[in-house]
């Protein structure tokens, strides 16, 4: 069975991953001369927001909407090819370019992210949860959000010494006996290793509150230039409902540690959850790369690049952020 025909079993199954003797399996192996072409990649066309595939034309780049590719190369919805289109279209939540033969992401496949993470994050993730069980324990259950205060708190060997114990207790709370309290120590480590993207992610969510708190900075520094002042709150104004969705992510995430229990007893809909919101979150945070670089690059100061920059980011935030639009991807799918 090809990967096209286990992503396209039936509406809301739950893929599994091919024999890993096949790999053909886990790739976009499209069969038709046109995915032949040197240079070809499906990637969203950056105004539309509509997935093509894009092919170089002499100097030039042509982009095929998937419909329309469908019909001129008579790509059927039963051929393997236009399975894989299917495929194509969900997998670009997950990654900017997809090239033929490339790897389905691994998020279609079996649910895990195709992109890895640092130790630190899995570190905080296993802190925060480790944090709630001995809160738990001694009746505190409080949420630890502020990570200065979590790594102190984990630190401290007050906390350490009570953690075992935590885990004995909350063996005996689940009803599977203190003499099985291996299973919440591996059950606490499988959530950390799913929270720790969201710590991640939430690094990456830095870098766009650091564009917002520039702009604040940018409106008093060009107090006197009242066309340029003017521009920045507009941008303000745009990037004012991302912020406010990214930050309700967060708390949904975080607040998933507050019943630490309540987590432990229901652990499948939990990782589902968490994957859920991981997936949302990496693709809103994809869409602010072309921002997070330059302006990290930068220096926020007046000058000729500084305002080129600012021109690009108010193109950026008038297109994706629109007050009458929604998010864009989001209410397609």
């Amino acid at each position: 069975m090809t990967a096209a025909d286990q992503l396209t079993q039936a509406p809301g199954s739950q893929p599994s991953a091919a024999p890993a003797a096949d790999s053909r399996s886990q790739t976009f192996a499209f069969e038709h001369k046109v995915f032949s072409m040197t240079g070809g990649y499906f990637a969203y066309v950056k105004n539309t927001k509509e997935a093509a595939f894009h092919l170089p034309l002499g100097d030039l780049k042509g982009a095929i909407a998937l419909p329309t590719l469908r019909i001129e190369f008579e790509l059927a919805p039963e051929t393997n090819d236009g399975k894989l289109l299917d495929i194509v279209d969900k997998a670009l939540r997950f990654v900017k370019e997809i090239r033929p033969n490339d790897s389905i992401p691994h998020e279609l496949l079996d649910g895990t992210a195709s992109w890895t993470v640092e130790e630190k994050h899995r570190t905080i993730a296993r802190n925060r949860l480790t944090v709630q069980l001995v809160s738990w324990l001694t009746g505190g259950d409080t949420l630890m959000v502020d990570l200065t205060q979590l790594e102190q708190i984990a630190d401290d060997p007050k906390t350490k010494a009570r953690v075992q114990e935590a885990f004995t207790k909350a063996a005996e709370k689940l009803g599977i006996g203190a003499d099985r309290k291996q299973e919440v120590v591996d059950m606490i480590e499988k959530l950390a290793r799913e929270l720790s993207y969201i710590e991640a992610l939430r690094d990456r969510y830095c870098k766009v509150q650091y564009i917002n708190a520039q702009l604040i900075m940018l409106s008093k520094i060009y107090k006197r230039e009242p066309g340029i002042r003017n521009e920045i709150f507009r941008m303000q104004v745009l990037i004012r409902a991302p912020v406010a969705d990214f930050d309700s992510m967060f708390t949904q995430a975080d607040a998933q540690t507050g019943e630490i229990l309540a987590v432990l007893r229901n652990i499948g809909p939990q990782t589902k959850f968490i994957r859920e919101m991981r997936d949302e979150l990496h693709n809103r945070l994809m869409l602010w790369d072309e921002m997070i670089n330059p302006w990290s690059a930068i220096t926020v100061e007046p000058s000729a690049d500084m305002e080129a920059l600012l021109k690009d980011t108010y193109r950026f935030l008038a297109r994706n952020f629109a007050v009458s639009n929604d998010w864009p991807l989001t209410g397609r799918r």
